[in-house]
């Protein structure tokens, strides 16, 4: 699987397309050449009823899997959309907080957005992630949770630095959880079996001018080849080449950095 995935999407497709496209054409022009003597257009009327309701049943299971796996590549983009936000409110939040540990905490976070670009994001192409991650969260957790306040405005910010801690943690670990959520074997299996009788379907029809129904039968490989490779590059988020990319990371760098070189004193390490 991970081979496929290294194949840039639109290759993929298109090496999909041409086999689906060759396997509907190829088994059409075999029914019709081993039974020459079969009227084909004869069952016509009758066969349209029985597709209808073959093709009915394939869209609907079809349509409802492409919307939950897109549903899924969502979630996954809103989770690392929050992530790299909470990091940034750790980054602004911990400003109350005296000048050590402050930059503590700033170090710590804008290590955390470079893990994610240069370590996290490769390793999940393939099922992984970084632990580096994990200690850099764990050391501003500690920093902060053992640092004692000796005023309002210092335990304001402690609480408010530990809530988006919390929830940088929280959003890390069900994007990782989401990377490893994939559509399963069975229902593939069910698609492929779906696919395969729609387009073998076709097959059956007649026609009297054989090159259109050739184009017809194509047309409908076509669209099931197309929606099952959809399906297949949506169903990790991270692992394929049209996945959610780090540029939610490389946003909050930029804006670390623009907050350094500001005019503001408290956004400076």
């Amino acid at each position: 699987m991970e081979a496929l995935y290294n194949i840039p999407p639109l290759v993929f497709l298109i090496g999909a397309l041409v086999l689906a496209v060759a396997f509907a054409c190829g088994g059409q022009i075999y029914v019709h050449r081993r039974f020459p003597r079969t009227d084909f257009i004869e069952h016509n009327e009758v066969g349209g009823f029985i597709i209808a309701v073959v093709g009915s049943l394939y869209a609907v299971l079809l349509g409802f899997l492409t919307v939950v796996v897109w549903q899924h590549f969502s979630e996954s983009r809103e989770q690392v959309s929050r992530e790299a936000a909470a990091a940034a409110d750790v980054w602004h939040t911990c400003t109350g907080l005296p000048y050590k540990l402050r930059s503590h905490i700033r170090e710590d976070m804008e290590d955390y957005a470079d893990i994610m670009i240069k370590e996290e994001w490769p390793a999940m192409r393939h099922g992984g992630f970084s632990t580096k991650a994990d200690l850099v969260t764990m050391d501003a957790i500690g920093a902060v949770s053992s640092f004692k306040t000796s005023d309002a405005r210092e335990s304001n910010a402690q609480l408010t630095t530990q809530q988006q801690l919390a929830v940088l943690h929280d959003e890390r670990q069900r994007r990782l959880a989401n990377n490893d959520s994939d559509v399963s074997r069975f229902a593939w299996l069910v698609l492929f079996i779906g696919g395969l009788s729609t387009i073998s379907f076709c097959w059956l029809f007649g026609l009297r001018n054989a090159h259109v129904h050739l184009l017809m039968t194509s047309t409908v490989a076509l669209v099931v080849a197309a929606t099952l490779v959809l399906l297949f590059e949506l169903q990790y988020p991270f692992r394929s080449n049209i996945g959610i990319s780090p540029d939610a990371w490389h946003g909050l760098i930029a804006h670390i950095h623009l907050m350094e070189t500001g005019g503001q004193p408290a956004m400076r390490l």
